[in-house]
């Protein structure tokens, strides 16, 4: 089975064209570029538990990640049209796990797996701050088991 197939159940987080402005010396995607598609793949996931950017605005909460890996698989060229697919893997009182997987979207291989390790964070104490109750639940709902790649 494909990964593309293999994780279509997965949230579609984020998807987009790799353009040549994001390469690095050497003519391939920088490291800048994993980060952002990440970053942006990991906070669409934050949503499905409800940790919006309204909860976050009205509330005083952010978001710090605390603990991030990245594994490469395949060079991201030019032209490249990719997706990242994500769940959650962990919820906890004060913190989340999400795991990503990047693919090429026309191909199916897998280009890189990315997981971190995030804190509800008090943006006025700038400490970590327990989820609310129906955060909490729904996002301990959404949990699955680390998928093998």
């Amino acid at each position: 089975m494909s990964p593309l197939e293999r994780f279509k159940d997965f949230n579609l987080a984020y998807q987009g064209m790799f353009y040549p402005m994001e390469t690095d010396h050497m003519g391939h995607a920088n490291v800048r570029y994993y980060s952002r598609a990440f970053n942006e793949a990991a906070y669409f996931t934050f949503t499905t538990a409800g940790i919006t950017p309204g909860y976050m605005r009205e509330n005083d909460r952010g978001m710090a990640a605390v603990t991030e890996n990245f594994l490469y698989r395949r060079e991201i060229l030019p032209g490249d049209l990719i997706q990242v697919r994500s769940c959650l893997i962990n919820f906890t009182e004060k913190s989340l796990h999400v795991w990503a997987v990047m693919m090429d979207s026309c191909t199916g291989e897998i280009c890189a797996i990315n997981d971190q390790i995030c804190v509800s964070l008090d943006t006025v104490a700038r400490k970590s701050a327990p989820w609310p109750k129906a955060i909490f639940e729904k996002g301990r709902s959404l949990v699955r088991e680390r998928p093998e790649v």
